[in-house]
């Protein structure tokens, strides 16, 4: 059985689950709740309470769920699972690694945690300067923080703004000394479709790092690039500033 749980933001879907989940939970709850959320955000977030023992779905909530998921799957972007189920929580840390958007277990203790997570605004962990004079724009990922699908849509947008205005943007410089690497296989596709969207409109890119990631983005990503890519020490971030406005 579902309930939806009342008083969150409008761009959150809450729901509690208890008993066995049924087709006809989705088709008059949950699906014409996300239809019509999704008219008005361009993604949701979802905080879903497993109440006691869960039962599992019926043979035809399993179509709806599937439904739900893969046909809506590049419009979730934070997903909270509060249960103190065991092994949901192993699934959770397993499927967390694949799932599109981001996906967190907390225990039933940590309920106003998981609350406060998919419900908060400004989610984005990387440090973003543009310089609209010299047309360069500066990246500093948080180092112990893997980047999100977060980053990659404020670093669009960053972009895009600035682009509406310039024909294009002189260069890139994303400086981590230890770069921290992606959170989720959803976040490097995040990565992959910045590169294709904006990669015509970047003269260059340097990327100033003593991480191995940064030879793997010298070579592997430089050929698919039009801008070119080129990696710096994490010590000569002078000298890669120079290189970009040469």
């Amino acid at each position: 059985m579902l309930t939806m749980i009342d008083g969150l933001p409008d761009h959150v879907i809450g729901i509690r689950i208890n008993d066995k989940l049924r087709a006809e939970d989705y088709e008059t709850q949950l699906i014409p709740l996300v239809n019509a959320k999704l008219e008005r955000h361009p993604k949701l977030d979802l905080l879903c309470c497993i109440d006691g023992e869960w039962k599992g779905i019926e043979a035809g909530a399993v179509w709806q769920d599937l439904r739900l998921g893969l046909g809506r799957i590049g419009h979730w972007a934070r997903m909270a699972i509060v249960t103190d189920i065991k092994w949901l929580e192993n699934a959770i840390r397993l499927f967390g690694l694949f799932s599109p958007g981001e996906l967190r277990h907390f225990n039933s203790t940590a309920y106003a945690a998981a609350t406060e997570w998919v419900c908060e605004r400004d989610r984005a962990s990387i440090g973003i300067t543009l310089d609209a004079g010299t047309g360069i724009l500066t990246l500093e990922p948080v180092t112990d923080k893997a980047l999100s699908e977060d980053d990659f849509e404020v670093v669009g947008k960053t972009i895009g703004d600035y682009l509406q205005t310039h024909e294009r943007l002189r260069g890139i410089l994303i400086h981590s000394r230890r770069f921290p690497g992606w959170q989720s296989i959803g976040a490097l596709f995040a990565h992959l479709k910045f590169v294709n969207r904006l990669h015509e409109k970047i003269d260059k890119v340097a990327l100033v790092t003593n991480s191995p990631v940064g030879t793997f983005a010298d070579h592997v990503l430089g050929p698919l690039m039009l801008a070119k890519i080129r990696q710096f020490d994490d010590e000569e971030r002078a000298q890669a500033m120079v290189w970009l406005q040469a």
